[in-house]
């Protein structure tokens, strides 16, 4: 990332800018990962919806589901938005980089929210994450990968997003398995895909389902998390 550019501020700013704009984008369907998601876990489970925008479409079908949601986001706006859009569900102004909840979730999800963080960033809150999930927890992520296998992923870039620029960075498959199998996760679920659309364009999309299969060392975990 350039030398002196706070993505975080610069996002935040961004999103706060467009969570009208964004309130009114088209979601396209719901995909096949999100339902494997869903199926696997208990009923009435807690999930954490990180980067929950407006609310849609994810905190109302989880709440839909009868799953008990928690949304937080770096926008006010997008909070205030989603608070109206699904009432019955928890939201918080709060950035993934101030997560701090310990074993308690069956469920968290990021619906394209990571994208936005740079690499040393998207290990912090993998280590995060991985402290909100209960043992035997799932997190149920989307992200963009590099349009071509074997590009340069460090072609991160401050880029225009409904009219307003913000940092994001396309992850490989690699990168999170990388950030995500020490941390005590296993891939249950993958998939890849391209989507398009009016809002985003064309976006090469991989999706995960990962299981917290065993307990994170306390030296682990706070290596990603410090």
């Amino acid at each position: 990332m350039s030398k002196g550019l706070d993505a975080v501020s610069l996002n935040k700013r961004a999103w706060e800018r467009v969570a009208e704009k964004y309130y009114k984008a088209h979601y396209g369907k719901v995909s096949e990962v999100f339902n494997f998601f869903c199926e696997k876990l208990p009923k009435g489970s807690s999930v954490l919806d990180v980067g929950c925008g407006t609310g849609l479409p994810f905190a109302k079908l989880l709440v839909e589901r009868n799953f008990n949601v928690i949304g937080i986001d770096v926008s006010s706006r997008m909070v205030r938005i989603a608070q109206k859009n699904v009432p019955t569900a928890e939201f918080r102004e709060l950035s993934m980089t101030d997560i701090n909840f310990e074993k308690e979730f069956e469920g968290v999800l990021s619906s394209f929210s990571m994208l936005l963080l740079d690499p040393p960033l998207f290990k912090d809150i993998a280590g995060r994450i991985v402290r909100c999930l209960k043992n035997d927890g799932l997190f149920c992520l989307a992200l963009n990968e590099p349009r071509e296998e074997g590009a340069d992923v460090d072609g991160e870039a401050v880029v225009e997003i409904m009219g307003e620029k913000m940092y994001s960075r396309a992850y490989t498959k690699n990168e999170v398995l990388e950030a995500f199998v020490p941390l005590g996760m296993k891939q249950l679920k993958f998939n890849r895909e391209i989507r398009t659309s009016k809002e985003f364009g064309e976006e090469h999309v991989i999706e995960f389902v990962l299981k917290k299969t065993k307990p994170v060392h306390s030296s682990l975990a706070s290596a990603h998390v410090n």
